[in-house]
């Protein structure tokens, strides 16, 4: 469920959990989709190289089952229930959940959550890193723009825009993360590194793009400039060497699958996502304050 970066993230605790457990990794790839009416999404993993299995409709039933009982009786907050048909597993906190990570049964479970914490999979790390690794595009302006990425100090910045969260307002980028954000980050990013060149991924030229005061060459990533596609834009963003990321899951794999090839990258993320243990301790933390432009960088 979820656009392609929670479906990485759900993917990436699954292929976890199957590999510890030494069973079978099946995905619904409808359960979640059928009812997205406010933004029409569907499974996109289709096209990269994973390792598991369709589930049928008989293995999609139980989540159609849970759905069901949460709106009858409300959910309780059990995290693993036993079910006359197996397991039933579902993340009940914004924190990560040892129990689930460490969970061993080996009969059938089933699994509900978006799972937004590297420690899922970290002991796996490798795995997902070659399977969730986008191929290359074969439009020329992303390969050009990837070649230009590679001759430069280039820094992806990774910003949502208010029009993608329904009932949010302006203030600040998304509605989440303001402005003064990218201003802060992008002002300690250049005391670490010389000559940073910024590429912003967008999904449309807004005018609060110009808001942003980047110390350097800047160059525009959106749909407007030619550049759709989530698959193909994942793989630019994992082409720059630096990264300065929004709450959102989509920019944080795009950093993620950058890191895993190299290791130095300074990676400047909003500390605003929901799940408080999505950040890895690794990376930088910067919470700011969108009325005085104040700043509080936290290294966890």
């Amino acid at each position: 469920m979820g656009g392609l970066g929670n479906q990485m993230f759900q993917y990436a605790a699954g292929r976890a959990l199957a590999i510890r457990n030494s069973a079978q990794l099946y995905l619904d790839t409808t359960t979640g989709f059928v009812r997205d009416s406010a933004y029409g999404r569907t499974f996109e993993l289709g096209v990269l190289p994973i390792k598991a299995e369709k589930a049928g409709l008989r293995k999609q039933a139980p989540f159609w089952f849970e759905r069901a009982r949460d709106r009858l009786l409300g959910a309780d907050g059990a995290a693993i229930q036993e079910r006359p048909w197996g397991t039933f597993i579902r993340e009940t906190t914004t924190r990560h959940m040892d129990e689930v990570a460490n969970f061993h049964n080996l009969g059938n479970s089933w699994v509900l959550g978006y799972w937004q914490c590297e420690r899922y999979f970290t002991d796996i790390k490798d795995i997902v890193s070659d399977e969730l690794t986008p191929p290359a595009p074969k439009e020329p302006q992303f390969l050009e723009m990837g070649k230009t990425m590679g001759t430069c100090n280039s820094v992806a910045v990774g910003v949502r825009l208010f029009e993608e969260v329904p009932g949010a307002t302006k203030v600040g980028v998304g509605g989440l993360t303001p402005v003064a954000f990218y201003d802060v980050a992008a002002k300690q990013l250049t005391c670490r590194i010389k000559d940073p060149v910024f590429f912003v991924f967008c999904t449309t030229q807004a005018p609060v793009l110009q808001e942003i005061n980047l110390p350097g060459i800047v160059h525009y990533i959106t749909h407007d400039n030619g550049f759709k596609g989530s698959i193909s834009r994942l793989w630019l963003i994992s082409q720059c060497s630096h990264h300065i990321l929004s709450n959102s899951s989509f920019y944080w794999w795009g950093a993620w699958l950058a890191e895993h090839k190299r290791p130095d990258a300074q990676i400047f993320a909003s500390a605003l996502f929901p799940n408080q243990d999505t950040i890895p301790k690794r990376w930088l933390a910067l919470g700011c304050n969108a009325q005085d432009n104040s700043e509080q960088m936290t290294r966890y």
